[in-house]
């Protein structure tokens, strides 16, 4: 029985090339393998001995080849010798397609081989007619072999990751910004805050620019490969800048800070949704264009230190409403002590709320407020809670009532308990709040998120009228 075991192998090489060829770049065909070869005149000797076999094979199926094997053999080490320095200077990026296309053909040519033309030659010194694949392996682990040693070092792929935590660093600085801050001067060549801050969103907005260009590129079938700026351009560029923006960053005052912050967004949200098509050479070649965060963390040391020498020492923030939510508490729990399950059904007036109802709307709105703080806390410290309107208060407070009135007649020992527990976790979480939470800011604008007592107010004096009336 024929053997054609050799086929098998013959198509694993072929395959083990084709994978080769889809994902060779232009940089790894001139690799340099020794002795005057390369990736590409490997690939180019490799393509020209299967096309040479190729018509070979077309000789001896046809019946027309008979030339003596010894004299054939003897030639292509000739070959071999005249044509290396032509396959030497190869460097078109077409020769793995046509390496793979001459594979393609010879081994169909092997394939359709008769029994008798197999026999003759398995066996035989001939026998490299039929196992192409010991040629081909032997060249393609000679590539394989270069381009790993060629390849760079493993590369760090953590920009994404970084260039966020400069992201959240910098918004933190934006935060705590004040309008005198903006003309204290750091140690970046005389620059102040404010100049530091616009040449930080220039560089972020070029480098988005350039990094659309190149996307742009990409999807034309050319690599995605954004421009880098030269260093020696650099000198000839930022201080000329830092003169043109000081008139924008005076005008704009801490606004040109929200402007840094936005280019960093901008920027990192653009390299974050093309990261898995940077190659690992853009990463290695031109770090400052994927990792922003190097550029950016450079110079929020420098406004940190800048803030840190240049303002007057901090008063410490007010505070004294956690006294104050202790001493509402306080009063609920001692007012709330009293009450029976009949009490719950009282109302405080005409057209009011009863007792149940109050104390729904109580934990309520304590539970609300806690998970929107919890909310701020994970995107970052110094976030506000989200701003929820008067309007959407006001529906709300219109529409829950009954529920709440439901729930204290069918639960009134739990409703009692629910309205302390829920008044505790938010003067506990409240008391609790990172020192980086813009306290003075919310007391200023939104003071009711922090100081508890001015919501129970109100409502204690309510629900202290309707007991006073149980009374009478």
């Amino acid at each position: 029985m024929t053997d054609r075991s050799f086929q098998r192998p013959n198509d694993q090489s072929r395959e083990r090339l084709a994978r080769l060829v889809e994902t060779l770049t232009p940089a790894q065909l001139a690799v340099d393998l020794g002795g005057g070869w390369t990736v590409a005149s490997a690939l180019a000797h490799t393509g020209f001995w299967d096309r040479w076999q190729a018509e070979r094979w077309g000789e001896m199926l046809a019946g027309k080849w008979s030339v003596p094997d010894d004299s054939v053999i003897a030639a292509e080490h000739l070959a071999n010798e005249a044509l290396h320095p032509y396959w030497a200077g190869i460097d078109g990026e077409d020769i793995p397609a046509l390496a793979l296309d001459a594979a393609t053909k010879l081994d169909a040519l092997i394939a359709s081989a008769p029994d008798a033309v197999v026999d003759a030659l398995e066996g035989t010194p001939s026998a490299y007619l039929l196992h192409r694949h010991r040629h081909r392996g032997e060249h393609l682990d000679q590539i394989e072999r270069g381009i790993e040693a060629a390849a760079p070092a493993s590369v760090d792929r953590t920009f994404v990751e970084r260039n966020a935590a400069s992201r959240r660093r910098l918004a933190s600085l934006v935060e705590r910004l004040r309008d005198a801050d903006m003309a204290l001067l750091t140690e970046e060549g005389g620059w102040t805050v404010a100049q530091v801050l616009a040449h930080m969103a220039f560089w972020d907005r070029s480098t988005g620019a350039r990094w659309r260009v190149a996307q742009e590129a990409a999807a034309e079938g050319k690599p995605l490969d954004p421009r880098g700026v030269p260093y020696d351009l650099l000198e000839g560029i930022n201080p000329p800048l830092v003169e043109l923006v000081d008139a924008w960053s005076g005008r704009l005052g801490t606004a040109v800070a929200r402007e840094a912050l936005n280019s960093a967004e901008s920027v990192d949200a653009l390299i974050e949704s093309l990261v898995a098509s940077v190659p690992d050479v853009l990463v290695a070649d031109k770090p400052n264009l994927v990792g922003r965060w190097a550029h950016r963390e450079a110079h929020l040391e420098q406004l940190e230190r800048a803030l840190a020498a240049g303002r007057p020492a901090a008063a410490p923030a007010d505070r004294s409403y956690i006294a104050r939510n202790e001493a509402s508490l306080a009063r609920l729990r001692e007012l709330l002590g009293s009450l029976s399950a009949a009490d719950l059904t009282l109302s405080s007036g005409e057209g009011s709320w009863t007792v149940g109802q109050t104390l729904g709307h109580l934990s309520f709105w304590d539970r609300f407020l806690a998970a929107r703080w919890r909310a701020a806390l994970t995107a970052r410290p110094g976030e506000q809670p989200s701003v929820f309107s008067h309007e959407m208060a006001d529906l709300i407070n219109g529409s829950l009532p009954p529920t709440w009135q439901a729930f204290a007649s069918a639960a009134p020992e739990a409703a009692i308990v629910e309205t302390i527990d829920a008044a505790e976790a938010i003067d506990g979480l409240i008391a609790g709040l990172p020192d980086a939470t813009p306290v003075e800011a919310i007391l200023g604008d939104r003071p009711a998120l922090l100081d508890r007592s001015i919501h129970r107010a109100g409502y204690i004096e309510t629900l202290e009228h309707a007991l006073a009336g149980r009374r009478r």
